[in-house]
């Protein structure tokens, strides 16, 4: 993993003191503190765009991974993915006040000053914004807003007109990555100056594209994806993951957020799924080499009197819903439902959607891991977190993993017919993926640790369920789930996977099993009520490229 620490921290120092206000959502009236073409740095732009690119990932990823259960959702999706809701709001907020305003300014004149580099990323991560935008939304504003007809009340276009515009973007800045550049950016806090790596990103974001659009163009999107696989120029190891890596300062506070939620309140907010957790250490009868990475147990058990369990855990004795079926649509073991009583060490989660009022469990709660946040590695030591523990917040969001390549390679190849072996790309996903998360911390400290044989046991029984699938949609359900397992701290990728592929097809059910899923989200009441021109949606208007029947998803 790159050490970007000190770069990082001088300049969230530099960007504290001199940002101080925002601009409205979609109100282009000039903020004073934001970059003009008269007074702008480009390289403190630059840095100024990648920063808030990854707030506006950090908001996606979590609304993302409440609606496909990488992370507990609170009720149903109708009232969590209200338009007042608190990650969608501030990442439609902090893509058309921050990151695509600055990337409009800064293009122009790094071009005229042959800062190719600097333009080029910028187009990348532009169309990495604008494609999430329509992925989540749907239709959206774009050249009102954006193409040089700025308008205080602009309309929405098409999500293929925007989806078109970000492939120009990559296109654009694969020719700008092309050319010989007066200068480097001085600080680049993704790669570090390393231009094959964006050149590799640019390629495997075309990839994404293309693989979004297998339901509504198959033939583009076969000929396409194979293109880019046959020129080479994708990411295929670690060395060019996509990943916004955190730090441990306390001032400026550089730490992972979710790190700052948990960990330096020392009392846990959030809960990790039921669902995860019994997919990591139930569903396949054996332990996912990941698990003690990704959820760290401040206790191991569970309690056993009646007051306490109606107390802290007040679903013990509930009936199990009809909507649970008694077994699983892969796995032989049922779905967990209220918690995790027959691992009986203490995996303490909720149930998607349960709304019922929070029990005072914050110190008994499982919670977040060393991989992505940068918390404490479980070596069964059940106690209660704290700040400073673990990795003290030196997480990362992975936003474009080499193992993420891997099953879209497979997906590909399943449904497009591509020259990768789709078993082989699982494989390779797999391997990918435990390589990255065990890899995140030295382990020689500790005692419960994964071995070379747990990796093995792990990858032949994924395989082993692979190859007693019959048919391409079966072979996907196992790819898809472990994708989506892979995907923890993801949300974006994981929010596609699902409405693309329907998979992982054993996805826990919302408790209540009530309202329908958010095929795209509503647009935030800030926007609607401020602009004439935008009307509000609904959860169940899907994206131009999502082809799938309504009500394929629950």
């Amino acid at each position: 993993m790159k050490n970007y620490s000190n770069k990082l921290f001088s300049f969230m120092l530099l960007f504290g003191l001199l940002w101080s206000c925002e601009v409205t959502d979609l109100d282009l009236v000039t903020d004073p503190n934001a970059p003009s073409p008269d007074n702008l740095d480009v390289d403190f732009t630059l840095n100024s765009i990648q920063l808030n690119f990854g707030a506006f990932f950090s908001e996606a990823t979590e609304a993302g991974g409440e609606a496909v259960r990488l992370e507990y959702m609170f009720d149903e999706y109708d009232v969590n993915f209200n338009n007042t809701n608190g990650n969608i709001t501030p990442m439609w907020s902090n893509a058309y006040a921050e990151v695509l305003p600055d990337i409009q300014t800064l293009i122009p004149i790094a071009e005229s000053s042959d800062l190719y580099i600097h333009a080029g990323i910028a187009k990348v991560i532009r169309a990495y914004t604008l494609m999430t935008l329509v992925d989540f939304f749907g239709d959206v504003p774009y050249t009102e807003a954006l193409l040089g007809n700025e308008n205080s009340f602009p309309t929405v276009d098409s999500g293929q007109l925007v989806y078109d515009g970000a492939l120009a973007d990559l296109n654009a800045a694969l020719a700008d990555f092309a050319k010989d550049s007066s200068a480097e950016p001085d600080l680049d806090l993704y790669y570090d100056g390393d231009i094959d790596s964006w050149i590799n990103l640019t390629n495997t974001l075309k990839l994404k594209y293309y693989l979004n659009l297998r339901l509504s163009n198959q033939a583009a999107a076969a000929s396409n994806i194979a293109a880019l696989i046959n020129g080479g120029d994708i990411i295929t190891g670690p060395e060019d993951d996509f990943k916004f890596t955190y730090g441990t300062a306390q001032s400026p506070l550089s730490k992972h957020p979710y790190y700052i939620e948990e960990y330096q309140a020392a009392s846990p907010g959030e809960y990790i799924t039921n669902y995860m957790m019994w997919a990591l250490g139930v569903e396949k009868g054996l332990d996912d080499p990941r698990q003690r990475f990704y959820v760290y147990r401040q206790v191991d058990e569970f309690p056993s009197d009646e007051a306490t369990l109606n107390n802290e855990i007040d679903c013990w004795n509930d009936a199990r819903p009809a909507t649970y079926p008694p077994v699983d649509a892969i796995s032989a073991v049922p779905l967990a439902f209220c918690s995790l009583f027959d691992r009986g060490d203490g995996y303490w989660g909720r149930n998607h959607s349960n709304a019922d009022g929070i029990p005072p469990d914050n110190q008994k709660r499982a919670t977040f891991g060393p991989y992505p946040i940068g918390g404490r590695y479980d070596d069964n030591d059940a106690e209660a977190i704290d700040d400073g523990d673990g990795l003290d917040g030196a997480g990362i969001w992975p936003i474009m993993m080499d193992s993420f390549v891997y099953f879209m390679r497979a997906e590909a190849a399943l449904y497009l017919g591509t020259s990768d072996d789709p078993r082989a790309m699982l494989e390779e996903g797999v391997r990918a993926s435990i390589a990255t998360v065990t890899g995140f911390l030295n382990t020689d400290s500790f005692t419960n640790v994964p071995d070379d044989a747990d990796i093995e046991a792990y990858v032949t029984f994924v395989l082993g369920l692979y190859d007693a699938a019959g048919s391409a949609d079966e072979r996907m359900a196992v790819v898809g789930k472990e994708y989506w397992i892979a995907l923890f701290g993801n949300g974006v990728e994981g929010y596609n996977l699902l409405k693309r592929s329907g998979t992982p097809i054993n996805l826990s059910p919302t408790l209540l099993g009530t309202s329908p899923f958010p095929r795209t989200f509503l647009y935030p009441s800030t926007s609607v009520d401020r602009n004439f021109n935008i009307s509000q949606k609904s959860l169940t208007d899907q994206t131009f490229w999502d082809a799938n029947a309504p009500g394929f998803i629950y």
